[in-house]
């Protein structure tokens, strides 16, 4: 806040970029001016419906990813602060957001890295990262806060697993094994041939001779008469009852008692079984205690230099490498990776996530209280604090012999002892 002579609060200005521009006669509220060619940009303001190939030059030409935009119209595309609520409403939230930016620190404001953009973001506006439907995205699903950035579940996922934000459960949404599209019909289909032009069709069954088949196979042009004995039906609950119905295939004509689901894809044309569509679990996050630290202060806490903020699993190895450089405790760090991941996956990804859960089960099982697992993209680390090379090679080869008992695929399983100078390099970045 800026202070006057006379000791009242100054109300600093902020530049502003309209597009298309402002009539002469248009009155600006107070606290704003037009950039000139060379100002910072604090805001930009749509002042009318803006196609999206002038929308995307707009964001490129600015570059800053947490400049907010506001439009004095109606508009819900992703990166728009304020839209349809007023011109007034539209400038104030334009100010609010750039006076928390303010509050950052440059260290952060000016960073490059997605984890402190997607936070100052968050911050700024002054509302959490809150994922919603969005029918035209190919994950159906959207955070309107991030703005321009990419990959935001990863990103968010980062900074959730470094302590920076809370998260809650949002959805959880199948999608494509091929395009990774969540653009899917699910649909009811024919057993057979898989195609969805299937019909229902009542079942008849005759007292007579007990034959039961669909009633088309029982249609005569004078009337019911049994495909079986020859024998007219007159009288239904009499001659015959309709006991309930089956599918059938229009296509190849194949009668099943219920149509099977399947899943295809609208966007790339794909056709999968329900056991072979996995599905993505969606979040919405919130920041918790540490992040204003960050983002105010540029630092975690004193003497934590900013982003170094490890994980617990990366805490304990840097403990287990220290312990041995100064103590002479053995440790190891296994790496267990999948040889055969690719084609699983690619033949049935349900498979291939279920298989690792249980991997996880046996690892979790096999181990001690004291050795900590992380999952990797093709794998897993294992660090076992206090046991040297003898006993941890002797453990991995338990934990290969339950995996081989419990899975029914073989996933490849093979695994290494990470040498001291790799541990001593992954440490070494993180002090």
């Amino acid at each position: 806040m800026l202070m006057g002579v006379d000791g009242f609060a100054l109300t600093p200005t902020a530049s502003f970029l309209a597009y298309p521009r402002f009539h002469d006669e248009y009155r600006l509220p107070p606290g704003w001016k037009p950039a000139g060619r060379g100002d910072p940009i604090d805001a930009v303001v749509l002042t009318t419906a803006v196609p999206d190939h002038a929308f995307k030059t707009i964001l490129n030409n600015i570059g800053d990813p947490l400049v907010p935009i506001v439009s004095l119209v109606p508009d819900n595309r992703q990166g728009v602060d304020a839209a349809g609520q007023g011109e007034q409403f539209a400038w104030a939230r334009a100010y609010a957001i750039q006076g928390r930016l303010r509050e950052i620190s440059p260290f952060i404001r000016n960073s490059t890295q997605p984890e402190d953009i997607l936070l100052a973001r968050i911050y700024s506006r002054d509302q959490g990262l809150s994922a919603i439907y969005d029918p035209t995205s190919r994950d159906l699903v959207r955070y309107p806060v991030a703005g321009p950035l990419d990959n935001v579940p990863e990103v968010a996922l980062n900074l959730y697993n470094q302590g920076y934000l809370a998260r809650g459960f949002f959805d959880r949404i199948f999608c494509c094994p091929q395009c990774r599209s969540a653009h899917l019909s699910v649909r009811e289909e024919c057993h057979s041939c898989r195609s969805a032009n299937i019909s229902e069709e009542v079942v008849v069954h005759h007292f007579q001779c007990a034959h039961e088949a669909p009633e088309s196979e029982f249609r005569k042009h004078s009337g019911f008469e049994c495909p079986k004995c020859a024998r007219p039906l007159r009288h239904i609950g009499l001659d015959y009852d309709k006991p309930g119905s089956v599918s059938r295939c229009d296509d190849c004509g194949a009668v099943n008692d219920k149509p099977s689901v399947g899943f295809k894809c609208i966007d790339c044309g794909a056709h999968h079984s329900p056991d072979q569509v996995p599905a993505r679990t969606w979040y919405s996050y919130s920041l918790t205690a540490a992040a204003p630290r960050r983002l105010l202060h540029g630092k975690d806490g004193p003497g934590t230099l900013l982003g170094a903020c490890p994980d617990r699993f990366q805490i304990l190895l840097e403990h287990a490498w220290k312990e041995q450089r100064e103590f002479g405790s053995p440790y190891q760090l296994a790496s267990i990776t999948f040889a055969h991941r690719d084609l699983i996956e690619a033949d049935n990804i349900r498979l291939w996530e279920q298989s690792m859960l249980l991997v996880s089960d046996a690892l979790h099982s096999a181990l001690r209280e004291v050795d900590v697992v992380r999952a990797q993209p093709n794998g897993f680390l294992v660090l076992m604090p206090r046991t040297d090379m003898e006993n941890a090679v002797r453990t991995m080869e338990m934990i290969f012999s339950r995996i081989k008992a419990i899975l029914k695929v073989d996933a490849g399983f093979k695994y290494t002892l990470v040498d001291d100078d790799k541990v001593r390099g992954i440490c070494s970045q993180q002090v």
